[in-house]
């Protein structure tokens, strides 16, 4: 191998170490699409509804860390926000929280472990209705107890967009 097929090898190498590591950081960023839940897998994207859990806001002094569908399988962290491919159906979900500490707690935020500051959260709240190809959001409580009003069913979820 001469000094140019060398040169030419190091640099595929490294357009191709760099092309990875685009493609693992860009999908832990930006996201690859929905997380697929319990049941969803080889079916259609259209045959399934969308949910998107977005973060509390930042007035908030919790975060969601975890939330699980239909009080079985798996804990799915949130991040930031995510989206999740359901069944078409009604829904519960169980999360769990982690207490943020504001900087101008001083010394006794010194104090507190910070592993000890995830909790769990309310189990197997009722999500409501999802129809396939519609995609949902977590609603703000009050509009859950509103609808709960109206047709007398408690729902968290609303269509996205609306």
């Amino acid at each position: 191998m001469n000094t140019r097929q060398m040169l030419q090898f190091a640099s595929r190498a490294r357009d191709r170490a760099t092309g990875m590591i685009l493609l693992l950081a860009g999908c832990g960023m930006v996201g690859c699409g929905p997380t697929h839940t319990a049941g969803t897998r080889g079916t259609a994207a259209k045959d399934l509804s969308i949910l998107s859990i977005p973060q509390l806001p930042a007035v908030v002094p919790l975060r969601i860390e975890t939330i699980q569908f239909d009080g079985a399988g798996e804990a799915y962290q949130v991040g930031k926000s995510r989206d999740f491919y359901l069944l078409p159906r009604d829904h519960t979900a169980s999360f769990t929280f982690k207490a943020i500490i504001p900087g101008e707690a001083g010394i006794p935020g010194w104090l507190v472990p910070q592993g000890a500051l995830t909790f769990p959260g309310p189990k197997d709240i009722p999500l409501g209705e999802m129809t396939a190809g519609k995609t949902y959001e977590l609603a703000f409580p009050q509009e859950g107890f509103d609808k709960l009003m109206e047709t007398g069913r408690l729902s968290l979820v609303r269509e996205k967009g609306k």
